[in-house]
């Protein structure tokens, strides 16, 4: 199969762009012919934003592409904000099935997030035309430039772009849910679940419990960062953080005030599965509607499982005391209260959570099961669409 991936790279390196990493390697190891059509979001500039809407040069771009590659089906992950609409009509122009993961909420609201001032901001999933996010400049904390995505993106909805996508791909069932709800989904638009996944970590500790509990992530609002380290202050169990964001200032007068707390920085992808593979459990205390936390997955293919918060699709990806424990978001009280429910498990109940989360990567979240996925995922958008247009 001949696949066509279309990609829009952020300004920092972040967890879309590995995903659209590992997937192109994953079809070309299985001998699928796949090429990699990326635009940047590097030189912001004010002609890439008045284009927001629609480049008349991407959509020639496209189409020329896909003159010269000819594939089967146009796999697109990112187009905010370079590379724009404008790659979904050069494909239906050329009669090429769409196939889009969604990775975020940047369809239904300005924020992308649906999170806003430290708090979710559902204010969009409301109204017709995002006033309210408008109002509060929840891109980039600019009014101007909220306006312009959310007319683009009002625009958009009501001359029906997002109905020129044959199948569209949700990580979680909690933000299927949403879109579906939105109205966005066209009738003729089929939509899949389908996790992402990564490759099994190297084992060091198999058997070693751990001594210390682990987070990985960028340090800001929506991740929890500020409810994680109420509840470890002054805690009797090690906490030890690595990444880095706007909050780092604040973990690091935690780690002044609270000796348990250690500030790990940035650390490398090997550095990261050694700390994961000497945790006695990650925590992932997110507190806005992820679609999705790779490292919740990375955790369960050493075996470690995940105390997280209970919302968005995380529900869908730990299970609590299946392979991991899970807490109200949010709730500093009630993960300390977790903490020492793990804490006091004897070991047969530690190991059989180990085992659930190590059982729950290699049954979901593995190369092998996500290929056999995508792969259906594209027979079934070819399929439909040779239904579709021999009516």
């Amino acid at each position: 199969m001949r696949i066509l991936i279309v990609h829009t790279y952020y300004k920092m390196h972040g967890g879309e762009d590995a995903v659209v990493q590992n997937e192109t390697e994953l079809l070309q190891s299985d001998g699928h012919e796949v090429e990699l059509m990326d635009f940047r979001n590097a030189s912001s500039t004010f002609s890439k934003v008045l284009l927001m809407a629609f480049n008349p040069n991407v959509y020639f771009k496209v189409i020329k592409k896909i003159k010269f590659f000819r594939p089967d089906v146009v796999h697109i992950h990112n187009l905010h904000y370079a590379g724009t609409a404008a790659v979904l009509y050069a494909a239906r122009r050329m009669k090429v099935p769409i196939v889009m993961t969604i990775h975020n909420y940047r369809l239904l609201c300005p924020s992308g997030s649906l999170y806003f001032d430290d708090q979710l901001f559902l204010k969009s999933l409301e109204e017709s035309f995002s006033w309210s996010a408008v109002k509060r400049g929840v891109y980039q904390q600019s009014k101007a430039i909220t306006f312009w995505l959310a007319l683009t993106n009002y625009l958009h909805r009501k001359i029906g772009t997002w109905g020129l996508v044959d199948s569209m791909i949700f990580l979680g069932d909690h933000s299927k849910k949403i879109f579906e709800q939105s109205g966005l989904l066209n009738v003729n638009t089929k939509t899949f679940l389908k996790p992402n996944f990564t490759n099994q970590k190297k084992f060091v500790h198999a058997n070693d419990t751990g001594n210390y509990y682990l987070f990985i992530g960028r340090l800001s609002e929506e991740k929890g960062i500020k409810t994680l380290l109420k509840a470890f202050e002054n805690h009797s169990e090690a906490l030890k953080i690595a990444g880095t964001g706007p909050l780092s200032g604040f973990v690091l007068e935690a780690v002044e005030r609270s000796a348990n707390i250690e500030y790990l920085g940035q650390l490398s992808k090997t550095e990261i599965e050694k700390m994961i593979d000497g945790a006695k459990a990650l925590i992932f205390p997110s507190e806005w509607y992820e679609t999705f936390g790779m490292v919740m997955i990375e955790s369960f293919s050493l075996g470690k499982p995940v105390i997280a918060a209970d919302l968005g699709n995380v529900p869908s990806i730990v299970k609590d005391q299946i392979n991991g424990i899970t807490f109200l978001p949010g709730n500093a009280q009630e993960l300390r209260e977790k903490l020492f429910e793990f804490d006091n498990l004897d070991n047969q109940a530690k190991q059989k959570l180990a085992s659930g989360a190590l059982m729950s990567y290699k049954k979901y979240y593995t190369p092998e099961v996500n290929l056999k996925r995508l792969i259906h995922i594209y027979s079934d958008t070819l399929t439909n669409r040779e239904t579709v247009m021999g009516r």
